[in-house]
């Protein structure tokens, strides 16, 4: 039988020669974008040697003592630990070309092989383990054995295929191709791998890039952090492997993925730091910091493939003098995903995170996520360091978010809390690019609200209104909940200023009459496994002082407070006398603020807004908007959160127009008129 690299053209085994080079020097080196390091990621793996102390403590069967093979865990399932492992090993075996290095590789391969350790989540089965044994085959080379590549081809092969695979998970499986097709110098399987891998590259409504730069897998779910991170660490590799030859991704693909890398992911990183709403399930220690170097990593090279746009890719938190005239400040709109950015490059970080009818709210499963039931509820996280959140998770009380309005006596981790969704239908955001709003109309649990969050910025104005709930004694809204950092000052509202609060050089502005907030001071000690069941115990010592500051609703249907960062005390007491923003409204019909340069409104129904004396407006239908009043003329942004209406007619001091709105896959959009 003639074989397969005899039929294929001399210029197409020259490229798979090619790329099967680059492919095992970067599955030999520590490059962000190669090898385990996407499996660290997820914190599924950590390493406690390197591949020589690894090579010393595997047994004489091919084992490591200290790794559970039999363990049924879903996630960070131990048994994988073995093959990433090994890469370490033959990593280090590719330095020294010790003989007994390769006999230890052979004997931990063998050990795999003969007991074929399946794991109850198909993703280790069908994903990670090919994706690393394959790894794996490649960096050995000539000197993978016959039954070692025998096992590859019979018994994980067959398994590689998914059923209706889509976004990153198609990725997965076409990488996993790819690789399979390189150690077979298979110029048409790879060829057909990556092509399969380049039709997931675009801008659409299905799981993957989203029209707004936002990712979404497990339908729409907003996966920035996990998914949409592995997604970027997936592609980098091969657009490595594959550039200058016929393989290379086209151009426009490339495209698509940088400018979700510059539309999209930079957008959550604050001081090296990601956002922990946009990482999906995996919050574990360290979580935030590691996603943030990864994805620097990932931009260094997307910045050398893009030198005259290099600020374009700038990640806040790794500048270097080069960065020095790069910019990263505005508001980012993630419609499509219930997720709304005010930042200003170490300065400010802002972020507000809904869910509603047209975007789910973060999954728990596999053991991940045990306690965010409300993660998604309004949570809005301010910060001016980037410490304020790193690994708050193990110690915060997950009843009270910040953001968030929520009935205590509900259990975050209980079951039935963890189904139940947002019903209301009025969800969205609108933003005019340097400035957003996000309203999210709730229902859940018997508990409803009206809820809009303002972003102007360095300030936050969130607005509550029409809070019902059976059993009102027992709601909150929680303004804050973040690490202790004495001192704590709280002042009194007095007829010339309001009451406000001041804490690690954030200031919170209560503005409606008689608000009575509360702080709550406490000894935390560290939980990671009630938030994630794989995650290790913390010691007796891990504790932290949070501080939370809450609006109880016993009498109070609404709530209004505004938070600042970056101010001292006296600064707070000065903002305190002349507060620079203005409620207009705030009610179940319409929340609206006056800032000093535009007025911002959600119209839950067709209503008026008196702003001031000279300045009235009107919405034929529900919206949201942003009038800025400035400019030679008036602009105003608009939005339809039903994602129903075809048009909104709006009058501006008796000046009305009939606006089109977006349709389609931009439903749900901001759109820009002038009057």
């Amino acid at each position: 039988m003639t074989s397969v690299w005899a039929q294929q053209p001399a210029a197409q085994l020259r490229d798979v020669e090619t790329a099967r080079t680059r492919c095992v020097r970067l599955l030999l080196s520590d490059t962000a974008y190669a090898s385990e390091r996407s499996y660290q990621l997820s914190g599924d793996i950590s390493y406690a040697q390197d591949g020589a102390g690894y090579y010393a403590s595997l047994t004489p069967a091919g084992a490591w003592p200290d790794i559970d093979y039999h363990s049924t865990l879903s996630n960070a399932w131990p048994p994988s630990w073995h093959l990433y492992r090994l890469l370490l090993v033959a990593r280090r075996y590719h330095r020294n070309h010790d003989p007994q290095y390769i006999a230890a590789l052979h004997r931990g391969l063998a050990y795999w092989t003969s007991h074929d350790f399946r794991c109850p989540n198909w993703w280790q089965n069908q994903i990670n383990t090919p994706f690393a044994y394959a790894s794996l085959l490649l960096m050995l080379g000539p000197e993978a054995t016959a039954p070692e590549r025998a096992f590859l081809d019979d018994v994980l092969r067959p398994r590689i295929a998914q059923k209706n695979p889509t976004g990153q998970n198609k990725i997965w499986q076409h990488d996993i191709e790819a690789r399979v097709a390189l150690l077979h110098n298979d110029a048409v399987g790879l060829a057909q791998a990556l092509n399969n891998m380049a039709s997931v590259i675009v801008v659409s409504t299905g799981e993957g890039i989203q029209p707004d730069y936002s990712f979404q897998q497990h339908g729409a779910m907003l996966q920035f952090g996990n998914y949409g991170l592995h997604f970027v660490n997936s592609l980098l590799f091969w657009l490595a492997v594959t550039e200058g030859t016929s393989y290379a991704f086209a151009p426009e693909k490339q495209r698509v993925l940088f400018d979700y890398c510059a539309n999209g992911l930079r957008w959550t990183v604050f001081r090296g730091k990601m956002d922990m709403t946009t990482r999906g399930r995996q919050l574990r220690a360290g979580a935030d910091t590691k996603r943030g170097q990864v994805l620097y990593d990932d931009l260094r090279l997307v910045r050398a493939l893009n030198p005259a746009q290099a600020c374009r890719y700038f990640l806040d938190g790794f500048a270097s003098p080069a960065d020095a005239a790069c910019e990263l400040r505005g508001n980012q709109n993630f419609w499509r995903s219930g997720y709304l950015v005010q930042m200003a490059r170490g300065q400010y970080f802002t972020s507000v995170k809904t869910h509603g009818p047209f975007v789910k709210k973060i999954e728990s499963i596999n053991g991940e996520n045990l306690l965010g039931a409300y993660l998604n509820d309004g949570v809005s996280l301010v910060q001016r360091t980037g410490r304020e959140y790193h690994d708050i998770e193990a110690y915060w009380n997950w009843a009270l978010l910040p953001g968030t309005t929520t009935d205590t006596t509900l259990a975050p981790g209980d079951a039935q809390v963890l189904k139940s969704n947002n019903e209301a239908a009025f969800v969205g955001q609108v933003s005019d690019g340097a400035a957003g709003l996000s309203t999210m109309a709730y229902d859940r649990l018997g508990l409803q609200a009206r809820k809009s969050y303002f972003l102007v910025g360095n300030t936050l104005v969130a607005l509550g209104a029409g809070i019902e709930a059976k059993n009102a004694k027992s709601v909150v809204t929680t303004v804050n909940q973040t690490y202790y950092k004495a001192p704590l000052i709280s002042t009194e509202a007095t007829p010339l200023s309001l009451r406000w609060l001041w804490h690690d050089s954030i200031a919170y502005f209560f503005l409606a009459p008689g608000s009575q907030p509360k702080t709550l001071v406490r000894t935390q000690k560290s939980n990671w496994p009630a938030v994630d069941v794989a995650s290790p115990p913390a010691g007796a010592a891990d504790v932290r002082k949070t501080c939370t500051i809450l609006l109880p609703h016993r009498q109070a249907s609404e709530y209004a407070y505004a938070v600042q960062t970056g101010l001292g005390q006296a600064q707070a007491r000065d903002a305190a006398r002349r507060f620079p923003v203005q409620v207009l409204a705030n009610t179940r019909a319409v929340q609206a603020i006056n800032a000093p340069d535009r007025v911002m409104a959600a119209f839950y129904q067709p209503g008026k807004l008196r702003v001031n004396a000279t300045t009235s407006m009107e919405a034929g239908s529900p919206c949201l908007l942003v009038y800025k009043r400035t400019t030679a003329r008036s602009e105003v942004w608009v939005s339809d959160p039903t994602r129903t209406l075809q048009s909104v007619r709006l009058c501006i001091n008796g000046t009305c127009r009939t606006i089109a709105l977006p349709q389609g896959d931009l439903a749900g959009s901001t759109i820009k008129a002038s009057f």
